[in-house]
């Protein structure tokens, strides 16, 4: 005899626009600055800063040797400027909007599927743990990899990700930015410590 299938229950539900609007009212979700045109019926879109970090003359990158970067990656503050990504090349960037979400809350990123057409993959890790940004709201990483065969320009302040928000069925213990061992908390940095990158204008 074949198993029956219970029903499945979810973890945790998406906001809607009308339950985002609450949870900003009360505190509990901080996105500045705020545009309240950018609210969709469940999301938020997100725009991009003008702080890029690239990596350069990167022959073999080793996950456990991050330190090996540090004469290798750049970031880049354009100013207001477009910056211009090349066809398969890697780069970081950042949300224009500082963030912070309670411990009853965690969020996913997702692309936007215009930005997506045009050959740009955004964000390859999108989760936001419960409790980020608490300590501090600060602006999201996002990976950004261009597979066209064309430049693709990036323009400060263009939407460029959609944040949704979960409300989880239980709090969370401890939030993210409250643990020791987080390595990215209460950072408007783009790496750990041990990751540190020359700067340039």
């Amino acid at each position: 005899m074949g198993r029956k299938r219970g029903k499945r229950r979810c973890a945790a539900m998406i906001l809607s626009d009308i339950d985002i609007k609450k949870y900003i009212e009360r505190g509990e979700i901080i996105i500045d600055p705020l545009n309240p045109k950018n609210i969709g019926p469940c999301s938020v879109d997100l725009t991009l800063s003008d702080t890029f970090l690239v990596f350069e003359g990167v022959e073999i990158i080793d996950p456990q040797k991050f330190n090996d970067l540090k004469r290798s990656t750049k970031t880049i503050k354009t100013n207001g400027k477009p910056f211009t990504i090349n066809p398969h090349q890697f780069i970081l960037a950042m949300t224009r909007e500082k963030i912070a979400i309670s411990k009853h809350l965690a969020a996913t990123l997702e692309g936007r599927s215009s930005i997506a057409r045009l050959g740009l993959i955004v964000h390859a890790a999108g989760l936001v743990n419960p409790g980020t940004g608490i300590l501090q709201p600060k602006p999201l990483v996002l990976e950004v990899f261009c597979e066209n065969t064309a430049p693709i320009k990036l323009y400060p302040g263009m939407k460029i990700v959609q944040i949704i928000f979960h409300k989880l069925t239980t709090p969370a213990s401890k939030g993210y930015d409250e643990r020791k061992e987080s390595q990215f908390a209460a950072q408007n940095k783009w790496m750990p410590e041990k990751f540190e990158n020359n700067t340039t204008t």
